[in-house]
């Protein structure tokens, strides 16, 4: 369980830096559509990395 925990948060960092950056990179504008995209996405990466640990682990 510890380690789903410490690799989601990781994830989460990591893929909110990098889809901010290929937004930015696209000149979508900045707002509160686009934060919550951002939020949606790496909810959903985190999570099934998470998922992945644990039944991996």
């Amino acid at each position: 369980m510890l380690a789903s925990l410490i690799a989601s948060t990781i994830v989460f960092f990591v893929a909110s830096y990098f889809i901010k950056r290929w937004m930015e990179g696209n000149d979508i504008p900045k707002g509160m559509t686009r934060s919550l995209t951002i939020f949606f996405l790496v909810i959903a990466l985190a999570y099934g990395v998470g998922w992945l640990v644990e039944r991996i682990v």
